[in-house]
């Protein structure tokens, strides 16, 4: 989350923007982040900067598994997960801690 705040801090910097009023982010849902959790963090991240205030729109991605017995391909927002296929526990994570800014909205040093 940090380099998150970084990031958007660093394209204001480069926007000459002079305050983001909303930020948009896209989870995984494998990543054990809670919104709640998330949120918070955002919070204390931005206090005293420009970003502080800003509203903040989270996405949630599923988790991309592969079972090891059946070798079936699934997406799944539920944890834990089993394979629809075959009801298998034995399953192997594509992606789980993606967190990524999907948009940003600023406000430029001229408004």
């Amino acid at each position: 989350m940090q380099r998150v705040v970084e990031t958007i801090l660093a394209s204001m910097e480069q926007e000459r923007a002079a305050r983001v009023t909303r930020a948009e982010l896209v989870l995984g849902t494998s990543g054990h982040f809670t919104e709640e959790a998330v949120r918070q963090y955002f919070q204390v991240l931005t206090q005293n900067t420009p970003i502080e205030g800003a509203a903040l729109t989270l996405s949630w991605l599923p988790a991309t598994y592969q079972c090891l017995s059946c070798q079936h391909r699934f997406e799944s927002t539920s944890s834990p997960a089993t394979c629809p296929l075959c009801g298998d526990v034995a399953l192997e994570i594509s992606h789980q801690d993606e967190c990524f800014i999907r948009s940003i909205e600023m406000i430029s040093q001229d408004e």
